[in-house]
């Protein structure tokens, strides 16, 4: 998934599908990062499914009124869930940081992994204030890509890293 393309997102949103996992490159190692990438994935195959063709159309004025209507109620309902699910997420991830002490020993790295999140967070919200009945489609292309280089650059760079130092045994808190 490294320098991944749309085509290997293609890959691990076929994966999901099939398998209903994450496919192995994909996996952390950290069940509770790994739980939430999953819903990712499944967030991505559902968004895919609003339109019938997001790739091609230009815009929805060829779509019929109520065909508009049903995609912006879909794709509305899926920025809630993914607007939801990242605030969880990534307060998650930053708690995780701060427990292994991570952000003591390589604050860099993780100021890094929290100003990605940041701007993830802010492009969700861009898309959202964009919404519009008749450009349904070039939102779902906006959503689709900002999540396809969340999952080919954010996991296999910071989230891979954040799952491999606490497995690190030296950084976990004992809170015993």
């Amino acid at each position: 998934m490294r320098g991944g393309s749309v085509d290997s997102l293609s890959d691990a949103v076929g994966h999901w599908l099939e398998a209903g996992a994450l496919p192995p490159e994909l996996v952390t190692g950290h069940k509770l990062i790994d739980f939430e990438h999953r819903f990712l994935i499944g967030a991505i195959a559902n968004l895919r499914k609003v339109c019938g063709d997001y790739l091609s159309f230009k815009d929805c004025a060829e779509c019929a009124k109520s065909m508009q209507e049903r995609c912006e109620g879909s794709l509305i309902g899926l920025l809630g869930d993914v607007f939801a699910f990242i605030l969880d997420h990534f307060k998650n991830e930053e708690a995780i940081m701060r427990d292994s002490l991570m952000q003591v020993v390589d604050r860099d790295v993780c100021e890094a992994h929290m100003e990605d999140h940041a701007e993830i967070a802010a492009k969700v919200q861009e898309i959202v204030s964009a919404l519009d009945t008749s450009h349904i489609v070039s939102r779902i292309r906006d959503l689709d890509a900002l999540l396809s280089r969340w999952v080919n650059n954010h996991i296999s760079l910071h989230d891979m890293l954040l799952a491999r130092w606490v497995a690190r045994s030296d950084a976990l808190i004992d809170h015993g």
